[in-house]
Formats: structure tokens, sequence, C-alpha cells
């Protein structure tokens, strides 16, 4: 299995570098018949899915990343395929006085629309369990797809600078 992932991993590498990624496929809209994005939450989305096309590739099936779980003593890895990555919305958090003096801009958090997923690597609960099923991953196959809706990524704005505090 260590060999699968390792390929896997290699072509995912290999295939961002060399044909580039394709768009998202992402929309303004944060639901039926709400407001249009601030030029903010555009920047915040356009930064968001930057980052997205850094650690996820294109492929004919969908998007795939590699990813890490457990602990360094014994890491669990896997690949995670999702049909499509689409903006659903973008929420934007309250920001404090004391955030204002801490140099914060804007926070908020990317959305996005439920898609089918499935993974496949290291042995573990598909999708962490947030599926809402019981599907467990098994050596050297791919799960079946799952209807799952993909975590908010949380994205901020510290000093005229775009930061994603978390894994994506």
């Amino acid at each position: 299995m260590k060999c699968f992932v390792r390929f896997y991993f290699a072509v995912v590498i290999i295939a961002t570098m060399s044909s580039g990624l394709l768009g998202c496929g992402k929309s303004n809209s944060s639901g039926g018949g709400s407001r249009q994005a601030s030029g903010t939450e555009k920047a915040a989305q356009e930064n968001a899915l930057a980052e997205i096309k850094k650690r996820w590739v294109k492929q004919s099936e969908g998007w795939i990343t590699t990813r890490d779980s457990g602990s360094s003593f014994a890491p669990i890895r896997f690949l995670r395929q999702c049909r499509e990555l689409i903006v659903e919305g973008v929420r934007e958090n309250d920001l404090s006085e004391a955030d204002r003096m801490n140099g914060f801009e804007w926070a908020g958090e990317i959305r996005f629309k439920e898609t089918p997923c499935r993974e496949a690597g290291d042995q573990g609960l598909l999708l962490d369990g947030l599926a809402g099923t019981s599907i467990f991953r098994q050596r050297d196959r791919w799960t079946q797809w799952v209807d799952f809706t993909p975590e908010p990524l949380k994205i901020q704005k510290v000093k005229g600078q775009w930061q994603i505090p978390q894994d994506t």
C-alpha cells in the first residue's frame, strides 16, 4: 500500500507541475436569492481557490489531494477525491476592536457545495466519519462515492496579506 500511496502522490505532483490546474468552477452566489459578494469577499474567494489549486490536482474524475491523519509516530496517509470543488458562498466574521488593533482587516470562511467524494490509502474511516456513514478505507482500492460537503475553508486578511490558517 505504501507504494500505491507514493505512486499516487508522485502522480499528483507531476500532474500539477506539468499540466497546470484548471478552474475550480466557482460561483459568486451564497445561496438562493442572496446578495452579491463584496469586493473583499471576492478577493477572499479568489485567494482560497488559489490555495486549493496548490494542494489539489484536477483529474478526469475530480480533484485529488493527499491527506495525513494520525500522529507523526503512526501516520495514516491516504488520497481524497472530490468530484467538484464549487464555492457555495463566503461568510464574513465580525471583527472586534482588538482584532483590528492586531492587524486583522477581514476574516471569514469559504463554504463549498455538496459533492461526491471517495478515498484510497491506509485503513481508516471514510472522510474522518463526517459523511454520516461507517465506511472504512481498504488498502489498494477506492471506497465507494458518498455525498459530502467539504469543510469550510477559514481565511483571513492580516496587515494586507491573505492567510489560510489550516490544511486544505
